[in-house]
């Protein structure tokens, strides 16, 4: 069926379509109210054969061309008032100087005066509409003396002279009010323009500074999943490899070993495979329905042991709170999620690292104690100012081991403690490699 398309356009009312149509062009409603009518009177009193100064007799009339001149010059710039505010106040001053100085004395065009003053005070900058302001006061007094000048020349002789002032005062006082209340009534507009207008772009450098925080957290969870990338597949690979070693040594002479081997190579796999899709989650669409795994922390790190006992690394757990066959991790004192599975990230890393560089023969020990500043408490208990202690002791290479100690993964521990407030300090020396995390407690409430 036909019929008009419902759009924004066709919803808007006409009157709010026109008004947002002059709104984008000022000089067709200056020139159509202000600058049309005011030019009209003035080729209006040209064509009346000149005209006659106000209130004073006895001059001739002035000539048609120039009253018409003076009087297009000192309405027409209005038609800028808003786009050109300081060029058109400066061409009205100067037309009305001109018609003083000229006796064709002030008509229907003085109007401009005040409106060209308001507009310079509201949409011109605050220099220039000081300036004519001054200039629009000195021409109250010149028009006072333009006045002054006429009672006397005409006057009869003998007539009082108070009787000549008082007028003119009047008319000068007039005048300068007239232009002060304009340029009053323009400052008062011209700083809510500015408001709205500073407003507008703190609005804009608001939104800016929204989308780069935007971009600044998706870089920084991009980094976070390549540490834990980083962090997986090390790990996973490095006991695979050990895992795949062993069971093609012992391929020929234990079948059922190597078949262990396999299964721990499998599992390790599978693992490091959900837990790579459980990270690279983050970066789909949640309607794509990612299942999040729970992220790992303390209580998981008898389970990494084993997996690293079963890579043929001997490891020992061990807790100031439980005792070496027994950890006792389900004491351990309360982290947030994000330390625990920093702690859980820099021991992984740790193993691995003895893994890959320890060499044959390596043992590798996890110890975690609470440190107090007023001595140990009983049953693992935190306070403020306590801190979980991690140490990673193996017994390998240490100092001997090829580079310098300070690859990627011992880069990342250190980032990892320092998100939580936390530090990592690492020691290569003849006995082997130690690793010490120091990482302040969070307490339970």
């Amino acid at each position: 069926m036909g019929g008009m398309p419902d759009t924004a356009a066709a919803r808007t009312p006409f009157h709010v379509r026109v008004s947002r149509f002059l709104e984008g062009r000022p000089w067709i409603a200056d020139t159509g109210l202000l600058a049309g009518p005011l030019g009209l009177f003035s080729v209006g009193s040209a064509a009346n054969d000149g005209f006659r100064p106000l209130f004073i007799g006895g001059f001739e009339p002035a000539g048609w061309p120039l009253v018409l001149m003076l009087g297009l010059l000192t309405t027409l710039p209005l038609a800028l008032r808003r786009m050109r505010p300081a060029p058109c106040a400066g061409l009205i001053a100067v037309g009305a100087l001109l018609q003083v100085l000229t006796l064709v004395g002030p008509g229907m065009s003085s109007i401009s005066v005040p409106i060209a003053v308001y507009s310079a005070a509201k949409f011109g900058s605050r220099r220039s509409a000081r300036i004519y302001l001054i200039i629009a006061l000195a021409g109250a007094l010149l028009l006072g003396l333009y006045f002054l000048s006429g009672y006397l020349l005409t006057s009869p002789r003998g007539i009082n002279l108070l009787e000549i002032l008082l007028p003119v005062f009047m008319i000068t006082g007039f005048a300068a009010a007239v232009v002060l209340a304009c340029w009053l009534l323009g400052d008062l507009g011209g700083r809510r323009r500015r408001e709205i207008a500073a407003i507008a772009e703190r609005n804009e450098l608001l939104e800016v500074e929204r989308e780069q925080e935007a971009r600044l957290a998706a870089d920084a969870e991009r980094m976070r999943i390549a540490r834990e990338m980083h962090d997986v597949v090390s790990h996973s690979m490095s006991v695979m490899i050990a895992q795949a070693d062993g069971g093609r040594y012992v391929a020929g002479q234990d079948p059922q070993a190597a078949a262990g081997a396999f299964e721990t190579i499998g599992r390790t796999g599978r693992e490091a495979l959900t837990e790579m899709r459980r990270m690279l989650g983050v970066l789909r669409d949640q309607a794509e329905g990612v299942d999040y795994a729970p992220t790992p922390g303390l209580a998981d790190l008898r389970r990494l042991v084993a997996d690293v006992r079963a890579a043929g690394l001997p490891v020992t757990l061990r807790s100031s709170w439980g005792t070496a066959a027994d950890a006792r991790l389900d004491q351990a004192p309360s982290l947030p999620e994000g330390a625990g599975l920093a702690v859980h990230r820099i021991v992984q890393e740790a193993l691995t690292n003895t893994l890959k560089h320890g060499g044959g023969g390596a043992q590798a020990d996890v110890a975690l104690a609470v440190d107090t500043p007023e001595g140990d408490r009983p049953g693992g208990a935190a306070s403020p100012g306590d801190q979980l202690v991690v140490r990673i002791s193996d017994t390998g290479v240490g100092s001997g081991a090829d580079g310098d100690g300070r690859g990627s993964g011992l880069l990342g521990m250190d980032e990892r403690a320092r998100l939580y407030g936390g530090e990592v300090t690492t020691r290569a020396h003849s006995g082997g490699f130690d690793v010490v995390l120091r990482l302040p407690l969070t307490v339970s409430r």
